[in-house]
């Protein structure tokens, strides 16, 4: 377990070491943060990230339970954090909590989905289905496109 742990933090760290290079674009009428749906290359047996943005459209408040892809041995949420000594780690993040009418953005540098272990190449121009398991609202399908 403690070697599975160290190889995800590792893992992890390059990945934030490539967010870096964000694609992240400001909106033309606000200074909100917009997030490019995407999910970035990798090689086989490796990992990689999704971002996109999620609006919860129902009166109510809802929950983010779990996420799933048929591409990857283990789906996760996770976030980034920084510790008190400034480093930088990333952790799952099990449920979260979304207002009627707001928008949850998953992004370099902070929300975002992880796949660990894939199952295949993701090269630029494929497309990976994921599924977002809401309390109230159910499962809702996305197709993100695989580039950089």
């Amino acid at each position: 377990m403690r070697n599975s742990v160290l190889v995800l933090v590792i893992l992890g760290l390059g990945l934030l070491a490539t967010a870096c290079n964000s694609e992240e674009k400001k909106s033309a009428d606000s200074d909100e943060v917009v997030a490019e749906q995407r999910v970035r290359p990798a090689a086989s047996g490796g990992t990689t990230a999704a971002y996109f943005t999620y609006t919860n459209s129902l009166s109510e408040p809802d929950t983010l339970l779990a996420v799933g892809s048929g591409i990857a041995a283990l789906t996760q949420v996770h976030e980034t954090y920084e510790t008190e000594d400034g480093m930088m780690g990333m952790r799952e993040k099990k449920a979260i909590a979304v207002q009627p009418g707001e928008t949850l953005m998953f992004k370099q540098g902070g929300l975002h989905v992880m796949f660990i272990q894939l199952e295949k190449e993701l090269a630029e121009g494929d497309s990976v289905a994921l599924t977002l398991q809401f309390g109230k609202a159910g499962e809702v399908q996305l197709m993100l496109p695989v580039k950089h």
